[in-house]
């Protein structure tokens, strides 16, 4: 027997919310004034042993990925570690570390440590690696947005919440800054919640699709002068998949940029891209001007996989909006079952794959209880649920999707002819070892290997 959509507390947050809760969404409020706010103290990570040996850094943020991938906050050499091995996160208890199922797991007090709470000072190992953790005296604040949604963007997570208040913290001042995740995460919501809360709200957004640009054309658009500029010069430009610009013409619009923003014609300037503004200039894909726009002001989406409790409320609100479009088809409902398994999928598309997958199921649902049946992986087609034939993706969506393919089999196939070894392989590939670990990570192929 089907339970209901939901849990009771989860409808109950949804129907305040509908009924006399004020929100984000209703009044354009500034986040910076409405956040919870704590402390966290900050604390220094030391390599004691092992191939990083001497290696130090202090962080004072509240999330940190520890491994051997190169976009890790700490970043270790040894191969016995993985791209992902622990992450610590701070809350208002304090820091809990958490192994990412790492190959050769993390080790503390001569056991292996799933999750624990950390103390002022712990001694880790992980891999080849003794790392040192200290708790240091100075404090930093986080701020963690009241409510659940911003402009379009929704969450329950903390993690989602810091980002609702860090967008309306940056918002501000109308300053230039970068939107980082991975496909399907909201980049593009993102990008419009931070001009609702800039002070450019009751202006226009212009979007420009780095994926969908023929960028062989003559650059008139966007050359200095081009009616582009005039357009968005009171709003906000969103230059989205910015890591697909051609080098010649980011530096173009870097340089034009910033000359409108010494004249006061300057738009807000935001971009996203699927990669880190850092590893797009290690791999060429950015020139350094353009990425010095962006420096300090830069928030990163975090993957679904990363906050599955998130899921259960974003699962009824999409539900509720199939039902609205759909009053033919009656209540939705789904098991525990069915919500449990939603929960403990990986999602490699985010919520735009989760959205996807409940608009087939409400399709396929008997009685108005959804199959239990997780996604397949995704082609370039899109399969009806009507009976009708099979409609392709959007252009750029396809295109992103055709790109991952191929730089997944590529790099797949490289390190296969070369045993696995990721400095051979990169030069068979012709790339810097550093650029194609981080092709390879971005691809999904744990500690480099296929």
């Amino acid at each position: 027997m089907a339970s209901p959509r939901l849990t009771q507390p989860t409808a109950n947050l949804r129907a305040a919310a509908g009924d006399a809760t004020v929100t984000l969404s209703s009044l354009n409020l500034s986040r910076a004034t409405l956040a919870e706010r704590y402390t966290l103290p900050a604390f220094r990570l030391r390599v004691s042993a092992g191939p990083d040996a001497g290696k130090s850094e202090v962080f004072a943020q509240r999330v940190v990925v520890i491994g051997s991938a190169p976009d890790a906050d700490f970043a270790l050499t040894d191969t016995a570690a993985s791209r992902e091995h622990i992450r610590i996160t701070g809350d208002r208890v304090g820091y809990r570390l958490r192994d990412l199922d790492s190959k050769n797991g993390t080790w503390f007090a001569g056991s292996r440590a799933i999750e624990l709470l950390l103390g002022p000072a712990a001694t880790l190992r992980l891999g080849q690696t003794e790392l040192q953790y200290e708790q240091l005296g100075e404090l930093h604040e986080i701020a963690v947005a009241r409510e659940t949604e911003l402009w379009g963007l929704q969450g329950h997570s903390d993690a989602m919440r810091e980002v609702f208040a860090r967008i309306a913290h940056l918002a501000a001042d109308g300053r230039p800054a970068a939107i980082e995740g991975e496909p399907g995460t909201g980049k593009r919501t993102a990008a419009v919640a931070w001009h609702r809360c800039s002070p450019r709200a009751a202006a226009d957004v212009e979007t420009v699709d780095c994926t969908a640009v023929d960028w062989s054309a003559p650059m008139v658009e966007w050359a200095p002068g081009g009616p582009g500029w005039a357009r968005c010069a009171a709003g906000t430009l969103v230059i989205l998949d910015v890591e697909e610009i051609p080098q010649e013409v980011a530096l173009t619009l870097a340089a034009t940029y910033a000359q409108r923003a010494e004249s006061g014609t300057a738009p807000q300037l935001l971009a996203t891209l699927t990669t880190s503004i850092p590893a797009a200039v290690r791999e060429g894909r950015l020139p350094k001007e353009f990425a010095k726009l962006f420096a300090g002001r830069r928030i990163v989406l975090p993957a679904l996989r990363h906050r599955p409790e998130d899921i259960a409320p974003l699962v009824d609100g999409m539900l509720a909006e199939l039902e609205a479009a759909n009053p033919e088809a009656g209540p939705l409902v789904l098991s525990h079952t069915t919500l449990r398994a939603l929960q403990s999928y990986a999602w490699p598309g985010n919520v735009r794959e989760l959205r996807r997958h409940l608009e087939a199921a409400a399709g396929a649902a008997v009685g108005g209880t959804l199959p239990l049946a997780m996604p397949q992986p995704a082609g370039a087609m899109e399969d009806a649920t009507d009976g009708s034939p099979a409609r392709p993706l959007p252009f750029a969506e396809a295109r992103a999707l055709a790109l991952r393919q191929f730089e997944r089999a590529y790099c797949g196939a490289a390190l296969q002819a070369c045993g696995g070894l990721v400095g051979h392989a990169a030069q068979l590939a012709g790339m810097t070892r550093g650029n194609f670990e981080s092709l390879a990570m971005r691809c999904g192929l744990p500690d480099g290997k296929s």
